[in-house]
């Protein structure tokens, strides 16, 4: 990616995979579009850092259409690269968190994060970001999070969990005011990873059979949290 309009490209693309998957099946797709943030350190070599946070932003700018006519739900994953970076590039995709979630706000919908693995003093950060976008820190999900459901430790944000039996047992803890995830990744050099596409539903399946999971939290888990996050309907 070396400009917005790439990312637009990007766009289409995933749209039109949605539009696939609802015309060959009866599941219900809900499409998350933005600027992956680790494309910054490329965008950086060609363009400067100033000007990778502009394109960025253009590129957030684009998924707004998108999301304002309907064909997506979030802007997502937007955030910082998830391994150490300088404080420079930190202090740029802060920058573009910013510029999203005031976008959220503006448009009413949910901003999902991709940054290194949250502390609570991390989650406070972003809790203060949206704080000064006036967007609700229930409408931003932190994906592929630590196991930390405890209001004091995540201050309002949504902890989307990987659907691993250690960390559903750890979030449990908090209570299931979370969501779960595979972090799916469609690599025929990593064939299964992160996790497979059909873990979720597996996995909730053998949790309730044995105890780990109640009827009621998996209620909470896959239909309240979603709907509330990301105002959609899952029951029609």
């Amino acid at each position: 990616m070396n400009r917005a309009e790439d990312y637009e490209r990007a766009y289409r693309k995933t749209l039109e995979m949605a539009d696939l998957v609802r015309a060959g099946t009866s599941l219900k797709v809900f499409v998350a579009l933005g600027p992956y943030p680790v494309e910054i350190l490329h965008l950086k070599e060609a363009r400067g850092l100033e000007g990778a946070v502009q394109e960025m932003q253009k590129a957030v700018d684009l998924a707004a259409r998108h999301v304002a006519a309907g064909r997506a739900i979030a802007f997502g994953e937007v955030g910082r690269p998830h391994f150490p970076v300088g404080a420079e590039i930190v202090r740029a995709c802060n920058d573009v968190i910013a510029y999203a979630m005031a976008s959220a706000k503006r448009l009413g919908c949910a901003v999902i994060l991709h940054t290194e693995d949250p502390t609570a003093e991390t989650f406070a950060e972003f809790a203060a970001i949206a704080g000064r976008a006036g967007l609700d820190r229930n409408r931003v999900v932190k994906h592929h999070s630590t196991p930390l459901t405890r209001p004091e430790d995540n201050h309002g944000l949504v902890p989307s969990i990987l659907a691993k039996e250690d960390l559903v047992r750890a979030a449990l803890e908090g209570g299931p005011r979370f969501l779960l995830e595979t972090d799916y990744i469609d690599d025929p050099q990593r064939p299964g990873a992160v996790l497979g596409p059909a873990t979720v539903p597996k996995k909730t399946k053998a949790w309730l059979e044995k105890g780990l999971l109640t009827e009621e939290q998996a209620w909470s888990i896959h239909v309240d949290m979603p709907e509330r996050t990301y105002r959609i309907d899952l029951r029609t």
